[in-house]
């Protein structure tokens, strides 16, 4: 018989693969991994652990992620609400302006129909405070 090169790695394929296939079917029923994650042959009894805690703790995290929102929400609205905006809640905001958050500036202006209008009033008592020091100190240099 003569065997070509490509019959050859076909055979030695077969002949690694089936042991293969045996293993993969014997992690998934014995250890309880799934088909996926039993042909990963890296993949451990440990990392099978972590991602059955991380499963389970998903609920909570996503309950502390909603109350932490829920939380922000209310506390940027009860600002704009009571008129409780205060000069560093602006200066702040223009920090993250100036760190390039703008986005999520304008997400917080967004939460009440009144944040934007206060946030102006008080940015401008600001730019024009800090337009008559530069002001002063120009005229107590000269």
């Amino acid at each position: 018989m003569n065997f070509n090169s490509t019959q050859i790695i076909t055979a030695i394929v077969i002949i690694l693969a089936i042991p293969y296939l045996i293993i993969v079917l014997r992690r998934a029923s014995v250890q309880n991994f799934t088909f996926v994650k039993a042909l990963n042959p890296f993949y451990t009894k440990e990392m099978q652990a972590a991602d059955e805690l991380k499963q389970s703790l998903s609920p909570i995290m996503d309950e502390i992620e909603t109350q932490r929102v829920a939380k922000f929400v209310n506390h940027w609205s009860d600002k704009f609400e009571k008129n409780r905006l205060t000069v560093q809640d602006v200066e702040s905001l223009n920090a993250k302006i100036a760190e390039g958050n703008t986005d999520q500036v304008n997400g917080i202006l967004a939460i009440h129909p009144e944040g934007r209008s206060q946030f102006n009033i008080i940015n401008k008592e600001l730019q024009l405070k800090a337009a008559a020091s530069v002001k002063a100190t120009e005229e107590a240099l000269v």
